[in-house]
């Protein structure tokens, strides 16, 4: 399911179709295509796909299956997690914690919550885009109800100290849920949320492998949230509509492929990115975001001097070598990125950025490639 033509290195936005989460979908469309909810042959067969895939998605997390409720995204996810906790408390001041550096999902849910009369905290980073913990810890008090921080975000591919910072706010009041958007974390990372100390997550399909529009909400046992969505009894009375049995399908195709392959795929991208800011960085002057942080393997967020990252991109898509200036979600806008603002990147390079991600399809040689493909584009710039 891979297009061989074009060079891709935008994995943290959208991830290649693998091939048994493909087959794992074209099954239930065929196999499998009643409605989940209705009560003859075909729908249970239905059902039956459907909760099957919820155990393996859950067991792969460290979860019940009761815990999983499968959502459009990880966009819904962590608006339902966080619009939710608040929905029947508009008028408590309750307080909800969370980072600068967050993806638009989490920023723009906590931006509800405070316009609907929340107190709303929202930490700051280090150079490094590292979560300032003592801050965090500062603002936790008894009508703290809800603290969220990625687990590694999106466009540095830095990685939060989450388990310390859980174990920290839990000792000041245990009552909080901690959310964690996991999305661009679980291409190279296995997470196990109850070991984490994690009580509520966001995943995305597509950043593993499986299809767009498929994600789930992992919320523990111990917290009930209201549903998000109304008009029927589906996903354990949790959000209304007609399940995407196709997509939960592949999904849990893609968890599986990713499980048995997770140690080599990790591997050789930590390997191929490695290369390729090493021959950057021994040509021309560069500076690698997060150098100085616990990285994810796939993500290189690179700050060239004196080229605008928009047109280097297009420069760069021109030889037929796709990556991107940062989130997709925020793309088109034309500004500054959020996340570099908040690691206090200068304004003068702050537009110089793109992000390199490689991905399950990186092949050996991909970051040599990828190198010499960007030298060549800038010499032609220059």
């Amino acid at each position: 399911m891979v297009n061989e033509d074009y060079f891709y290195l935008d994995h943290a936005a959208t991830t290649p179709l693998r091939e048994a989460a493909f087959e794992a979908f074209k099954y239930a469309e065929i196999e499998a295509f009643a409605n989940s909810s209705g009560g003859h042959t075909l729908s249970r067969k239905a059902k039956n796909l459907l909760e099957e895939s919820r155990e393996i998605i859950a067991n792969y997390f460290g979860a019940a299956p009761s815990e999983v409720t499968f959502t459009s995204g990880g966009t819904e996810a962590d608006n339902w997690i966080i619009k939710s906790s608040f929905h029947s408390k508009l008028s408590d001041k309750s307080e909800l914690i969370t980072t600068k550096i967050e993806h638009e999902a989490v920023l723009s849910s906590a931006e509800w919550v405070h316009e609907n009369g929340n107190i709303v905290h929202f930490v700051s980073s280090d150079s490094n885009g590292v979560v300032n913990t003592h801050e965090l810890l500062s603002k936790v008090n008894d009508n703290t109800k809800l603290v969220s921080v990625m687990f590694a975000n999106n466009e540095t591919g830095v990685v939060q100290p989450i388990k310390n910072i859980i174990e920290e706010v839990k000792k000041i009041n245990e009552n909080i849920l901690f959310h964690s958007d996991v999305v661009q974390a679980v291409a190279t990372e296995k997470i196990d949320f109850h070991k984490y100390g994690i009580d509520s997550a966001a995943i995305s399909g597509h950043k593993i492998g499986a299809p767009k529009g498929i994600g789930v909400m992992f919320l523990s046992s111990k917290f009930k949230l209201p549903s998000y969505f109304h008009g029927g009894k589906q996903e354990l009375e949790r959000r209304a509509g007609t399940v995407n049995v196709s997509g939960v399908a592949a999904l849990a195709a893609a968890i599986l492929e990713l499980e048995k392959n997770i140690t080599q795929e990790k591997m050789k991208i930590d390997f191929e990115r490695n290369i390729f800011e090493e021959k950057l960085n021994s040509e021309i002057d560069i500076e690698i975001i997060g150098k100085n942080a616990t990285r994810l393997s796939h993500i290189s967020n690179i700050q060239f001097k004196d080229i605008n990252s928009e047109t280097l991109m297009i420069a760069l898509d021109l030889k037929g070598l796709g990556v991107s200036r940062g989130s997709a979600c925020a793309s088109g806008a034309q500004k500054p990125s959020h996340v570099l603002k908040a690691m206090n990147i200068s304004k003068d390079v702050i537009n110089n950025h793109l992000r390199f991600s490689f991905g399950w399809t990186t092949k050996d040689g991909d970051g040599l490639r990828a190198a010499n493909i960007v030298l060549s584009s800038l010499r032609e710039l220059s």
